[in-house]
């Protein structure tokens, strides 16, 4: 998961890890849980949401006149 770091965030697990504000990390899931509970980061990637349309949609003439 890509995230976006907001503060400073230290990580520990495999290592000792600090992060520093603007940057831009690809983490595995559990560190991804570990900065995201600490909101020392947000998901850089929006998430696919496979119900809305590539398109957008159009408006229709009645919709227009209401």
């Amino acid at each position: 998961m890509k995230l976006l770091i907001t503060r400073p965030v230290v990580i520990t697990g495999a290592g000792v890890r600090s992060l520093v504000p603007g940057l831009t990390v690809e983490v595995d899931a559990a560190t991804a849980e570990q900065i995201l509970a600490q909101q020392a980061g947000i998901p850089a990637e929006p998430a696919t949401q496979p119900d809305t349309p590539a398109t957008p949609r159009r408006r229709k003439s009645a919709d227009a006149e209401t």
